[in-house]
């Protein structure tokens, strides 16, 4: 096997196509978080029901996705995930328009459906056109991409709304991710993707699709983006709130604490990518880095430290989130062969959609109760609860690997 895997020209193309898509969906999913302060106050509702709002979002992606992935398997990916950026970029326009609660509440569904196309599309797309022993780094360039569109919202969003009014900072915002659809309508011509799978037998193969979305590693893997997703809402959709709370500071000096964290988990990815392919057990990379993660948020909860002081358990934090990331979508990518992964994939991220659906009114409510600190001890305590997704008895460890290893 080749230890240094280099992607051709045309396997780096794709990757950076699906990449800009990616980049959109983070920083689309991260924008209104950070104005959360400041909506609060617009619409004249608590964090609870702010978090309401993410949970119609998650709702509809975990009720779209997997039909979606079941689509992208039978009739391609590319013209999908060109929509679906479409959508969310006009979306994210209508929430400067329409200023209500009851607005906030219809557009996060449509956005939501726009949203389910990015897991079954992207991952889809990445391993029917990579080599196998270069999905690794690509989906560490992947997942760094949308990382990177995570660390871009709170810079974009704090240097607009200091001089523009929330609303025009959403449609200039809205106009970024029209310019990826651009990039991606002319960055497509050209480029010869593998085609959808055609199976023969529809009965025999809707029969083989069933069992093997409920097969034990396919749901273990809904599980693990169950709980992931919780923790994440958790830390992205409040500590800016919890942070302005704790130590009194303003949305920007709170907003540069959540960056670190962010900036961290992107190094953390690109760095895991560069050594994926030489790891041979991806879940006890997974399982020591979420108790690592853990241990840092426990850290910041209960030990007292300046806001300065802050950055260095976050920016650890950040590292070991980051290092998750390739070895969780390797795990996942040799559950079944490459013409299934869309509808695997679909799947097994509606366990993200069903997290967020239960973690934005979870933290939130902590939030309101009174207790900014909870944000923080909760991460960890989900991060523990989740190890167990991936530390499991050897019989269903040894399904999700690779493979060439069961062999």
């Amino acid at each position: 096997m080749n230890t240094k895997p280099s992607m051709n020209l045309r396997e780096r193309k794709i990757v950076g196509l699906i990449g800009a898509a990616h980049f959109f969906s983070h920083f689309y999913f991260l924008l209104l978080p950070l104005l959360f302060p400041i909506l609060h106050d617009v619409y004249g509702v608590g964090y609870t029901e702010l978090g309401i709002g993410y949970a119609v979002f998650s709702i509809a992606s975990l009720v779209c996705q997997t039909p979606i992935g079941f689509i992208v398997d039978r009739v391609g990916a590319r013209w999908i995930l060109m929509a679906g950026v479409a959508v969310e970029s006009v979306v994210l326009a209508l929430f400067g328009i329409f200023q209500s609660y009851t607005g906030y509440l219809l557009l996060m569904g449509v956005a939501g459906m726009a949203n389910a196309v990015y897991h079954p599309c992207d991952y889809s797309i990445l391993t029917r056109s990579v080599s196998q022993h270069k999905l690794g780094k690509a989906f560490s360039i992947h997942t760094f991409c949308g990382q990177a569109g995570s660390l871009t919202a709170p810079v974009i969003i704090i240097m607009i709304t200091a001089g523009l009014d929330w609303p025009y900072a959403l449609m200039i915002c809205s106009g970024m991710g029209l310019i990826i659809l651009g990039g991606l309508l002319f960055g497509f011509r050209g480029v010869v993707l593998p085609d959808a799978a055609h199976v023969e037998g529809v009965v025999q193969q809707r029969k083989s699709s069933l069992k093997l979305l409920f097969s034990a590693p396919v749901l273990l893997g809904w599980l693990f983006f169950f709980g992931y997703a919780i923790t994440s809402t958790g830390l992205y959709d409040f500590s800016v709130a919890a942070l302005t709370e704790i130590y009194d500071s303003t949305l920007g000096q709170a907003g540069i604490i959540i960056w670190l964290f962010l900036a961290a988990d992107g190094v953390g990815i690109l760095l895991a990518g560069v050594w994926a392919h030489r790891w041979k057990n991806h879940e006890w990379v997974v399982a020591n880095c979420l108790i690592a993660f853990s241990v840092c948020m426990f850290f910041i909860t209960f030990v007292p430290m300046s806001m300065t002081v802050l950055s260095i358990p976050i920016i650890i934090a950040g590292l070991f989130y980051g290092f998750i990331a390739p070895s969780r979508d390797v795990i996942i990518a040799s559950m079944a062969p490459a013409r299934d992964m869309g509808k695997v994939f679909g799947t097994v991220t509606t366990g993200f959609n069903a997290g967020g659906i239960v973690g934005p009114p979870l933290f939130g409510l902590l939030l309101d109760l009174g207790d900014p600190y909870s944000i923080f001890w909760g991460a960890g305590i989900l991060g523990i609860i989740t190890v167990w997704t991936v530390i499991r008895p050897s019989s269903i460890r040894l399904l999700f690997r690779p493979s060439a290893e069961r062999s």
